[in-house]
């Protein structure tokens, strides 16, 4: 398993980074990797959304399936991204300190083919994880959309069947 971890210090409280990372939806406009994002209704626990990289040639990897795996407002957020034989895990964490919000991004990746997916994709990411964070810390700054909660889906009924 390989681990990249990076963090800064920044005057923005915890709550509003947290509100604006959770817009999932959002992300493009933050992440230069990002394409766009596939999620209907706002992110949840345990809500699944496809993320589509930017830049990728079409043979390569198009959408990438991922999920919340924890929310923990306002200070952790744990996504799980489902890439072909490995899993990589990226935790977002958001800690009040007296110098200011501790903001910590760590990415782990596990799986057979960990050690390719490694060079792929976490190599990009521990590159440029100090522009990702500006980016996303000028975003949070000026972020002001209000939170809303996604209301759980009923799932239909089961068919009912007439024999004739």
């Amino acid at each position: 398993m390989r681990r990249y971890s990076y963090e800064t210090v920044t005057s923005l409280p915890a709550e509003q980074l947290y509100r604006a990372f959770t817009d999932v939806a959002a992300w493009p406009q933050w992440d230069d990797g990002i394409e766009a994002i596939i999620l209907e209704g706002p992110a949840n626990e345990g809500s699944e959304f496809a993320l589509v990289p930017r830049g990728r040639p079409e043979a390569t990897l198009r959408a990438v399936k991922l999920k919340v795996e924890t929310m923990v407002e306002p200070y952790r957020f744990i996504d799980v991204a489902y890439l072909p034989l490995a899993r990589m895990r990226t935790e977002h964490s958001f800690i009040p300190t007296p110098r200011g919000t501790l903001v910590r991004s760590t990415v782990e990746i596990r799986g057979p083919l960990a050690s390719f997916w490694d060079r792929t994709l976490n190599a990009d990411y521990a590159a440029g994880a100090a522009r990702q964070t500006r980016r996303f810390l000028a975003f949070a700054a000026n972020w002001n959309k209000p939170v809303e909660t996604a209301v759980a889906k009923k799932k239909p009924p089961f068919p009912f069947y007439t024999v004739c």
